[in-house]
């Protein structure tokens, strides 16, 4: 009797199992197209759908998940709390409801700023996967950096030089950041994927992304929303622009088209925007950083790619241009009359 119930027992636990849906969480990081990447799977629900893909809208707002993290940000709630909030409780119910046999949830704050314990509790409902992409850590900073002058919370105004020296920069450190998912959800669960490798490989970073997922069909995508021009790193000239704009840029409103507009300009016309230093390190900067975290990127290659080699060697960090030291460190006035110009000529037409 005691036999066939344990058996019975067996028997239910393979079959809820089984009959989970798998739930993706790409939590990032910063940086490596994530914002191309929800905005394409934001724009084709059919081809997802195709695919028995679900990409939720519950909890979406700006094509990514950032309304669940921010509710979990808010309130600090303790993980048995997640399914009284009602974007998780819809969410939730959404997954389930949907033909579909795989959702994917798209949010850099998942691995910025969320506590993976507080997600435990999808483990009941879902089998859930942790997707994450890396950067090598000098890489990473000149394009957060980029970023961080660009949007309107942050409209950074130090040179990159002052910004490398003065801030923590914690978001380069891996392992403080993949330890807690580890701790959650399993080795098993959790896969990293190097960018610089991802955009290399068929199909770039898209068709890495749907292959690390389990997807190996590659349907023709609607484009992503213009939205990602924002994202799109500036050269430097027209980036020691915006960076001394912003000692003025105090009004919200009308920030966003103004970047988008630079952006714009600034794909037209990159090689007329080279003269400055700004957004960029020194080629021993970019092997200083690497040092710097070399052991956290050790740990990193031993616990997901089976080697004591750093995927990111000091020795192998790009120089800047050949001509990075007869550049000017910060824009002259003359420089900043220019890119002006040129940005006033491009919205009015005239070029």
């Amino acid at each position: 009797m005691g036999g066939a119930v344990l058996i019975d027992l067996r028997s239910t636990i393979i079959s809820e199992v089984h009959t989970k849906k798998k739930l993706v969480l790409h939590i990032g990081s910063h940086k490596t197209a994530t914002t191309f990447l929800q905005s394409s799977l934001a724009q084709n629900p059919q081809v997802l759908r195709d695919l028995s893909v679900l990409y939720p809208t519950s909890g979406q707002i700006y094509e990514a998940h950032f309304k669940l993290c921010w509710r979990l940000r808010e309130g600090k709630p303790e993980a048995a709390d997640l399914e009284t909030i009602p974007e998780w409780a819809a969410l939730i119910e959404e997954i389930k409801a949907s033909d579909a046999e795989m959702a994917i949830l798209s949010c850099e704050e998942f691995g910025m700023s969320i506590a993976p314990h507080l997600l435990e509790p999808l483990k009941k409902h879902f089998n859930v996967s942790v997707l994450c992409y890396l950067r090598s850590p000098d890489s990473y900073l000149q394009s957060f950096y980029n970023q961080f002058v660009k949007d309107f919370i942050t409209r950074e105004t130090r040179t990159i030089s002052t910004y490398l020296n003065e801030d923590r920069l914690e978001f380069l450190n891996n392992r403080a950041i993949l330890e807690p998912w580890l701790a959650v959800f399993g080795r098993k669960a959790v896969q990293v994927r190097l960018f610089e490798a991802a955009v290399q490989s068929e199909g770039g970073i898209m068709g890495d992304f749907l292959r690390s997922v389990g997807i190996n069909r590659f349907p023709p995508m609607a484009p992503p929303n213009l939205s990602i021009l924002q994202k799109v790193s500036l050269p430097p000239d027209a980036l020691e622009y915006l960076r001394f704009a912003n000692f003025a840029l105090d009004i919200e409103v009308g920030h966003y088209p103004f970047v988008v507009r630079l952006v714009e300009m600034s794909l037209k016309y990159t090689t007329q925007l080279q003269t400055t230093r700004a957004g960029m390190l020194s080629h021993k900067a970019r092997q200083s950083l690497r040092y710097r975290f070399s052991g956290q990127n050790v740990w990193l290659a031993q616990t997901f790619f089976d080697t004591s080699h750093t995927p990111f060697p000091a020795a192998e960090a790009p120089p800047p241009p050949e001509d990075f030291v007869r550049r000017l460190e910060e824009a002259d006035a003359a420089t900043l009359g220019r890119v002006s110009a040129m940005l006033h000529n491009f919205s009015s037409g005239r070029d």
